[in-house]
């Protein structure tokens, strides 16, 4: 609805249940606190907020390290591409940050070399057909991925040379693999137009204090309940209502029952398919946590998330390296190469924390194999090790192959 306001978005409608229906939100990040916040704003009194972390946010998570701040999941967005994340920022006061000073370049994993990219040029290539993809979603009545995915759901290589484009833009790529979302040559087009269409939309911004300051600040200002450190073992559903048993803050397991139930995040996927996993089949991918039907055990058969870890490391010997935004060109083309790092970002210029970023398939390639790739890159490139700070691995971008897309 372009145009108009999410006040006014919401001003329109009504619930459809009463007011103090009894509703469970399964995951305290972006998408679980968004519901909660449009639950409000229609009018339901009684929403419960279960986040299994020690702190709402998601993979919107931040934290301090030697006295600053560091996004280790989502961090930035394109100054047009997100209103209502915007609009949620301006209600609980979270300002934000332009990220101009930030260099954007590719850096070559065997001796730390820069070059320029043509960041500008890859982008403008693809103006048109995201012009008329836009067009053609408007016309479809259906918003997000869902608008174009009968019309892109071809791999993103093939798409494109339909389209006449000898192949994927470069700086697409890279923006797209390094944000987490895959090799582009494994998606359908359909992932990477949106990708795309966000991407161009303004200057690139972050929020001060931290991407989590936004979810944090925002489910204590709800009316909600929002309980941390509290993992939902099993959903059971009947005509009478919802009964959800809970491992608590303090290791006890207890029930809560409720009329509907969100659910937000990875879960019910404890044990589903993972991207680029030789073992991946579609054997045993819904988990016995909650109980589905025939066909939200067909549906959930077709998703696979991604594993994609962050990792800190402490490095000296790379102070040349101004703050930006690194991509390794040579990570990026090659699934084979799953595990090194596809980028690396040095956040602030004065300090000597680097973090890197990385796939992993859940199998042969995982947590300890990971950061030691991390740390070979940093010492091919001149770097030594002080030490590895942390790292984090997100079950992340659930999504659908090509095949599956259109459905």
């Amino acid at each position: 609805m372009d145009g108009v306001s999410i006040d006014d978005q919401f001003s329109k409608l009504h619930p459809c249940f009463p007011p103090e229906t009894r509703i469970a939100v399964v995951g305290g990040g972006p998408s679980g606190l968004s519901a909660a916040y449009a639950l409000c704003k229609l009018g339901y009194s009684n929403v419960t907020v279960l986040e299994k972390h020690h702190s709402p946010g998601g993979m919107c998570e931040s934290v301090e390290i030697q006295g600053r701040i560091y996004d280790l999941g989502g961090q930035v967005l394109a100054a047009n591409s997100a209103p209502s994340i915007f609009h949620l920022a301006g209600e609980v006061g979270v300002e934000t940050e332009e990220m101009d000073t930030h260099k954007f370049a590719l850096i070559d994993s065997s001796c730390g070399a820069l070059k320029e990219m043509n960041l500008v040029e890859d982008y403008v290539s693809v103006i048109s057909l995201t012009l008329k993809l836009q067009d053609k979603a408007k016309a479809s009545g259906r918003i997000g991925v869902h608008a174009v995915s009968e019309i892109a759901p071809e791999l993103a290589p093939e798409y494109l040379k339909n389209e006449g484009f000898p192949s994927v833009p470069k700086s697409v790529i890279y923006g797209y693999t390094a944000s987490g979302y895959g090799y582009v040559q494994d998606m359908p087009y359909a992932y990477i137009h949106e990708f795309t269409r966000t991407s161009m939309a303004g200057k690139i911004r972050r929020f001060k204090g931290g991407y989590m300051s936004l979810w944090k600040k925002l489910s204590e200002r709800l009316p909600i309940e929002v309980y941390c450190n509290t993992e939902v073992l099993s959903v059971r559903r009947d005509s009478s209502g919802i009964k959800v048993k809970l491992r608590t803050v303090n290791g006890e397991v207890e029930s809560r029952d409720f009329d509907k139930i969100i659910i937000s995040g990875a879960f019910p996927f404890n044990s589903g398919k993972t991207y680029r996993s030789p073992s991946m089949n579609a054997e045993g991918t819904v988990s016995d946590c909650i109980d589905t039907s025939e066909l939200e055990k067909e549906l959930f058969s077709k998703v696979q998330t991604i594993d994609y870890y962050t990792t800190v490391l402490k490095i000296k010997g790379l102070e040349h390296i101004p703050k930006g935004f690194y991509y390794f060109d040579e990570f990026m083309d090659d699934p084979a190469t799953i595990g090194n790092p596809v980028a690396m970002q040095r956040f602030y210029g004065d300090t000597n924390i680097f973090l890197f970023w990385s796939y992993g398939n859940s199998a042969d390639i995982q947590g300890t194999e990971v950061t030691e790739l991390a740390m070979a890159a940093a010492k091919r490139m001149g770097g030594e090790m002080e030490s590895v700070v942390l790292q984090r691995k997100f079950k992340y971008f659930p999504h659908v192959n090509s095949q599956g897309i259109p459905t």
